[in-house]
């Protein structure tokens, strides 16, 4: 999945939902990961409402380099009404990801065109998903890392 969309709301104010969000320490609190992939990590940036979130697997037995933007969650993050809505999309390879769709959808015309088959456009998205796996399973560890930050914001807060 090239794409994953994120909706969640809390009644804990902004500004201390952040503060969880940033503490990965707390967040990973007693949660096990793969020791073979490396321990994730998550690098916030706050530009007022805007929130961008990269995660980083660190201590695996290769460099995580985010080839091409790598996979990150770009949304919002507000309060109303004393609830706080997140809302955005966790991306991978956008970059990457666009310039293989207009080759994909360039070898798809030229078959039409041509009247035949080619199978470089089922080579290419094979190649993808093979080359990406690693960066596809991030969206799933950000996703959850949302959803605990959520909850461990919520148990804060009681």
């Amino acid at each position: 999945m090239i794409m994953k969309l994120i909706k969640l709301d809390s009644t804990v104010p902004r500004d201390e939902l952040l503060d969880v969000i940033r503490n990965s320490e707390l967040v990973n609190d007693r949660v096990k990961f793969d020791e073979n992939k490396g321990k994730p990590i998550v690098h916030i940036k706050d530009n007022g409402k805007r929130l961008k979130i990269r995660c980083e697997m660190i201590g695996g037995p290769s460099k995580d380099n985010g080839f091409l933007e790598g996979t990150y969650f770009i949304g919002t993050l507000e309060e109303s009404n004393g609830l706080t809505r997140l809302r955005g999309l966790i991306v991978t390879a956008p970059i990457y990801h666009t310039f293989l769709a207009l080759l994909v959808a360039f070898f798809v015309y030229r078959c039409i065109s041509l009247r035949g088959f080619n199978p470089v456009p089922l080579i290419l998205l094979a190649f993808s998903f093979l080359m990406f796996k690693g960066e596809f399973e991030k969206q799933g560890t950000i996703e959850r890392y949302l959803n605990r930050a959520f909850k461990r914001a919520d148990n804060r807060n009681k």
